[in-house]
């Protein structure tokens, strides 16, 4: 993109007529809004991943200690299958992905 000096770099003095100026001014306030909107949906998509990872950590967390419990104990707790927690796991991750537009 063009910066505003490099439009009006040949004809320098139409940057002081009244209608470009306020076009002038117009146009930076809106660069201004387009790099906050940018910058708001970076921490937004960031906060969502560090949100996500958090899940999924913990989700692998709890079944390696029940894992270990169902080791020690088998008579009082079930065996987890991984291949259901794997499944979920990935439903969680596609789900947040088109809920969330992250692009994955």
């Amino acid at each position: 993109m063009r910066s505003i000096s490099q439009i009006f770099k040949d004809n320098e003095h139409l940057m002081d007529l009244g209608p470009v100026e306020e076009l002038i001014e117009y146009t930076q306030e809106l660069e201004g809004q387009v790099m906050e909107t940018k910058v708001n949906d970076s921490y937004d998509k960031e906060h969502v991943l560090k949100s996500m990872l958090s899940d999924i950590l913990l989700s692998c967390q709890e079944y390696e200690e029940n894992k270990l419990l169902q080791e020690r104990y088998p008579d009082q707790y079930e065996k987890i299958d991984s291949d259901t927690l794997v499944n979920s796991l990935m439903g969680y991750i596609v789900e947040m992905n088109v809920k969330n537009n992250l692009g994955l």
